[in-house]
């Protein structure tokens, strides 16, 4: 009997281990609703410092690649994420007020594209969102 209820009490807490979690981060799959609130588009060099002194074979080689910052609002959350790309070209779906499929880690989000094997974007900030305007709760992401 008590071989019974111990999994039967195992499989309760399975069931409510399930059911319970973020509907914004879901590690399940699952993909939520989102919108595009700002782009920052920058361009990096790398290394940062190429001075190679008098002679200019002593400099070190240098490459550039583009840095797009992208802010994400899922319900009253904002999640800004970075792409970073060779080249100077960001998907149609990361327009501004764009609104996108992604699923949310705590550290990723994934976003399904059309004709692409999907785009993964490290998250770099997240704050609340509700209540108050962009520009109040975060100012220093002042859109252009």
């Amino acid at each position: 009997m008590s071989n019974n209820t111990g999994s039967a009490i195992s499989v309760l807490l399975i069931a409510i281990l399930m059911l319970h979690g973020s509907p914004a981060q879901s590690s399940s799959g699952e993909y939520v609703q989102g919108t595009v609130v700002e782009v920052q588009k920058h361009k990096t060099q790398s290394p940062e410092y190429t001075i190679g002194g008098s002679n200019p074979s002593d400099a070190q080689l240098a490459s550039s690649y583009y840095t797009y910052e992208i802010s994400i609002r899922v319900g009253c959350r904002i999640y800004v994420g970075r792409y970073d790309t060779a080249l100077n070209y960001l998907p149609s779906i990361f327009a501004r007020d764009q609104h996108v499929e992604l699923r949310l880690t705590k550290r990723v989000m994934y976003f399904d594209v059309p004709y692409s094997a999907g785009i993964r974007m490290r998250i770099i900030h997240r704050y609340a969102a509700c209540g108050a305007s962009l520009e109040l709760q975060h100012p220093a992401t002042v859109p252009n």
